[in-house]
């Protein structure tokens, strides 16, 4: 299913110095350009000229600046006409007004592949007679150039000290990006390095079917990695300008300016340029901050899962005070992450626990995240309208399901797991739901449960095994039912304890255990009749089959691992 295309919109804001700027349309109404004809990118015709360049090298692109009215007389591609088609989309890219290509001395005709291609990039492409000189046109059009540049560095200037008394009152980053919105008449966005973007008020407030695919392409992957500054096409064919935003000891990040209400002229450029050096002094100030209650929301979520709250009055007291928000009544349960490095730093924990602190989820609102001793640890807002109404305690595996698939991408790690705690239905419980989430991991890693979520309820009988501790007993016990098919299949006895194993999982199915073992249906029933022969057991025995099912699985438990979690 296609994705809906944001409609561009006419914006109703006052004429300004800016929106009076030289455009090709005014261009191809000059007298010298009478004879020239306009073969496509209509669309691009309100773009601004604020120069003129003339190319007649190939490798052009590095000389090229948003705005320029860039000539040719089609020599750099007199033999390879394709290289022509290719350049294209790098123009639209680096946001040239217009291109004129004079015909009748190298080229005989624009090519018709160049010309759809100009046309899909709203890039005005302009047929220009061979007869007419490039020094005239630079003379001619900087002429009605030049005419404008200063009120336009007048009003470049306002702009800047405008946004510079914004930032000064203490406003924020998101206040100081709806005032470049309303000043630039086009919605903007601070992108950054594997965090969500910052999004001006167009954006934010607009329908979530009209935006989505727009802000699908705002992350740093798609419009910050390896640019210098420029245009670039998002999904949709939509335009955006992108400058990177000057940063210390910080994320890579990028100033973008959407051309979704009207065209971005030059002006524009030069204000996204400037202003990015504030941006990222708002962006170095919501670092700090961001440190700071970073370090004082990590240790009051440990300290809550680790049980050091006396009273609900000091719990409240704390997350108040560290600005955690969350709705009374709201059961809770704690969640273990399991990740593919076993031992991850310190820091990239904290790291980690931030970044989902600050992302917002589409299966879960307002998640916690915070290290415990080497564990990533979520907190997991769990609706009343998710949980069995037969177990009350029961953890939500649907919802972790769906948890995990969304958190394996966003954390880098395809081999995620999620290990569960029961729900607490009170904030003072949710020590005890970190106490079974770290159990149920244990026991799932020593008894090779499998699954990708295991909540503790899951463990069943093998919680219970875990806990026996090493003891004659226990020993007695294997001795009698494991010990013997061991020692057996060591003898060359035939794969006794796989097995009966097998036989167990299958349900008693002989037919179904022999196509699991890729084992004949005899060899099968002779393994069987053996098994019982040796340990003197009937399989039609209830009583036997439990037996033998306990030990089977206490056996699976290493006898130094038991003890408390």
């Amino acid at each position: 299913m296609g994705m809906a295309a944001i409609p561009r919109k006419e914006s109703n804001h006052d004429p300004r110095p800016g929106d009076a700027a030289f455009t090709v349309r005014e261009l191809l109404r000059l007298p010298l350009f009478l004879q020239a004809r306009l073969v496509a990118g209509e669309r691009g015709l309100q773009g601004t000229v604020a120069r003129v360049n003339v190319m007649e090298v190939p490798d052009i692109e590095p000389w090229v600046r948003a705005g320029d009215l860039l000539v040719t007389t089609g020599y750099p591609f007199r033999e390879d006409q394709g290289k022509l088609l290719q350049l294209i989309p790098e123009l639209a890219k680096r946001g040239i007004a217009a291109l004129g290509i004079q015909t009748k001395r190298f080229i005989d005709e624009v090519p018709k592949e160049v010309i759809e291609e100009a046309e899909r990039q709203r890039i005005p492409l302009i047929e220009l007679p061979p007869d007419m000189s490039f020094s005239d046109v630079v003379r001619t059009v900087m002429e009605n150039v030049l005419a404008q540049e200063a009120a336009l560095l007048a009003d470049l200037q306002n702009r800047i000290s405008s946004m510079t008394r914004l930032l000064l009152d203490g406003s924020g980053l998101y206040a100081f990006l709806d005032a470049m919105e309303m000043m630039l008449g086009n919605p903007v966005a601070v992108v950054r390095e594997q965090e969500k973007p910052w999004l001006s008020e167009g954006l934010r407030n607009a329908d979530p079917v009209e935006v989505w695919p727009v802000v699908q392409s705002l992350t740093f992957r798609h419009v910050g990695r390896g640019l210098s500054n420029g245009f670039v096409l998002l999904q949709n064919s939509f335009r955006a300008y992108v400058n990177p935003i000057p940063a210390q000891r910080m994320k890579q990040a990028c100033l973008v300016l959407l051309e979704r209400n009207r065209d971005i002229v030059p002006i524009d450029v030069l204000s996204v340029e400037r202003l990015s050096s504030l941006a990222g002094l708002e962006l170095a100030n919501v670092e700090a901050v961001r440190e700071v209650e970073g370090k004082y929301l990590d240790q009051f979520l440990q300290d809550w899962l680790l049980g050091k709250f006396v009273s609900e009055s000091d719990w409240k007291l704390r997350a108040e005070v560290c600005g955690c928000t969350i709705p009374e009544q709201t059961p809770l349960c704690a969640v273990v992450v399991g990740m593919t490095d076993p031992a991850p730093p310190a820091e990239k924990l904290r790291e980690l626990a931030r970044r989902l602190r600050s992302e917002r989820l589409r299966v879960v609102d307002a998640l916690l995240a915070a290290p415990v001793g080497g564990d990533l640890v979520l907190i997991v807002p769990v609706p009343e309208s998710l949980r069995p109404e037969a177990q009350a305690e029961a953890s939500p595996t649907g919802l972790l399901q769906r948890l995990l698939t969304e958190l394996r991408p966003l954390l880098g790690d395809p081999e995620l797991k999620l290990y569960s705690g029961r729900v607490a239905e009170r904030a003072d419980r949710l020590p005890a739901s970190l106490s079974q989430a770290k159990r149920a991991r244990q026991v799932a890693e020593v008894c090779g449960l499998l699954g990708e979520v295991v909540t503790y309820d899951r463990l069943g009988v093998y919680s219970l095994l875990y806990l026996i501790p090493s003891s004659e007993e226990r020993e007695q016990f294997l001795q009698r039912f494991s010990l013997p098919l061991q020692q057996a299949d060591k003898k060359g006895g035939g794969r006794l304890m796989e097995t009966l194993e097998m036989f167990f999982r299958c349900n008693g199915n002989i037919k179904l255990t022999s196509e699991k073992l890729f084992a004949h249906y005899n060899t099968i029933v002779y393994r069987l009749d053996k098994i019982q022969s040796i340990l003197g057991v009937s399989l039609d025995d209830p009583e036997d089959r439990l037996q033998l099912q306990l030990s089977l699985k206490l056996g699976q438990i290493t006898p130094g691992s038991s003890g408390a979690i």
